[in-house]
């Protein structure tokens, strides 16, 4: 049945030419990668410092469960299960759940649950994540199954998640508790995806898929939710930068920080995962890019606008 849908979905895209693949490739693109980050970047050092903070956390923790997910159930690509499915664009890793659907759900819907009373605004985060999931199967890398449990997840990640990360917020004497968590997930995560056996499925003596490259995303998560949990901690008892600064300053910390992110995305983590071998270089790649963008960075421009503020006393 969910091959069957795909076809019908692959029949349309050849019937229309193609005309729409562009389009759902980059709602596809608008919630991975670099502006899932930037999002989330903007709204903690410019507009709303909380919501910005329950962004990481949601994100960060709804990308970790989907990765548990995928390294456990060890699903294959549609075009793998099925020579007849032609994706638009290939995607590394296993399918069951979709990373992008669950991105994107942990996301929008955090923004949601956050300006529920701005109506306008939740129709069109709704919109976004409908079109997400749906340019997922559109395109040919993922099955229904695979969408729905995805956003299923971000969902249960976000209404949970804000209660918790709400009764950490207000306990600062067990803020310490948070980054305890991400320590031992982190470590019991990389342990379990190490040791765990992976299906070896061979054609014609080759191996289908190789699961040492299908659990690079693995590790990378596996970084992100430490760097989530212990940055969300160390700014909140050695930073704790101030929100109350004029417009341009906000302004300036958005665009050098956005410009700090693409080049740590695009130049510095390829530098470094292409100068080790080891795949363990890649949690430790995403680990310190979670910390520089909450904890180094926001340190950096606290202290440099309290030295622009003393001098002109």
């Amino acid at each position: 049945m969910d091959i069957q849908y795909l076809l019908f979905l692959q029949n349309i895209r050849e019937a229309l030419g193609g005309a729409f693949n562009s389009f759902f490739l980059q709602m596809s693109d608008l919630s991975y990668g670099i502006f899932v980050w930037l999002l989330a970047c903007v709204m903690f050092w410019s507009v709303d410092k909380k919501n910005g903070r329950f962004l990481f956390l949601n994100v960060g923790f709804s990308r970790f469960f989907m990765q548990v997910l995928k390294l456990t159930f060890c699903v294959y690509r549609p075009w793998i299960r099925s020579d007849q499915i032609v994706p638009v664009e290939t995607a590394s890793g296993y399918s069951f759940p979709s990373g992008h659907s669950v991105t994107a759900t942990a996301n929008y819907g955090t923004m949601i649950e956050r300006y529920r009373k701005h109506r306008p605004l939740c129709i069109f985060l709704g919109i976004m994540i409908l079109l997400t999931i749906f340019s997922r199967n559109y395109i040919g890398a993922h099955t229904p199954q695979d969408v729905v449990v995805a956003t299923l997840l971000g969902f249960v990640v976000v209404f949970c998640g804000v209660k918790v990360w709400e009764w950490f917020e207000a306990h600062s004497d067990r803020d310490y508790l948070l980054p305890c968590v991400g320590v031992v997930l982190t470590v019991l995560f990389l342990l379990y995806i190490s040791l765990k056996s992976y299906p070896m499925d061979y054609v014609d003596g080759k191996l289908l898929v190789d699961p040492k490259k299908m659990m690079i995303d693995g590790y990378k998560d596996a970084g992100r939710i430490l760097g989530v949990t212990l940055g969300w901690f160390l700014e909140r008892r050695l930073v704790n930068f101030s929100m109350d600064v004029s417009a341009p300053q906000k302004v300036t910390r958005a665009g050098v920080g956005a410009l700090l992110l693409i080049f740590y995305e695009k130049c510095a983590m390829p530098a470094m995962t292409a100068a080790f071998v080891s795949p363990w270089v890649n949690s430790f790649a995403t680990f310190l890019e979670l910390i520089l963008l909450m904890v180094i960075y926001p340190l950096c421009f606290s202290r440099m606008e309290k030295s622009g503020k003393a001098g002109k006393n």
